[in-house]
């Protein structure tokens, strides 16, 4: 085991049709869910998921949520819902009380979503594509 090993626990990036995937956990109000293959996508500025997860966790609509309009990079605009999650972990690391955007990312539903750099710079992650993994500064 080399000395990062041992420093901090990696989590396991795969490369699927040309994108970096892992894996996320949601836990909110006691409801928790696994989302695999969530895109690791550096140029999303904040993370989104598609808005069914929220019938699938039973989250509930709370007086601090917003409404967004987000933009892509051909221009176009899509509006999606800002909620606060209770716990937000990407392998062992886990941020609280973190907001995640709810909305369409692809109409055909073949994303499962974002992690974007809200999450990335917060947690202080490092992503090594030598060996396809990611860890915690």
């Amino acid at each position: 085991m080399s000395a990062l090993e041992e420093v901090c626990e990696m989590q396991k990036l795969s490369i699927k049709h040309g994108l970096l995937c892992t894996s996320i956990k949601l836990v909110h109000e006691g409801n928790c869910i696994t989302i695999n293959d969530v895109i690791v996508d550096t140029g999303a500025f904040h993370t989104i998921l598609p808005p069914d997860i929220i019938d699938e966790m039973k989250i509930s609509f709370a007086n601090d949520d917003e409404l967004i309009q987000s933009y892509g990079l051909g221009g176009g605009t899509c509006s999606s819902i800002r909620k606060r999650i209770d716990e937000f972990s990407c392998g062992e690391v886990t941020l609280k009380n973190m907001k995640i955007d709810f909305g369409e990312i692809d109409p055909e539903e073949r994303i499962n979503g974002l992690l974007g750099l809200d999450f990335l710079q917060q947690a202080g992650i490092i992503i090594d594509l030598k060996d396809l993994v990611m860890y915690q500064k």
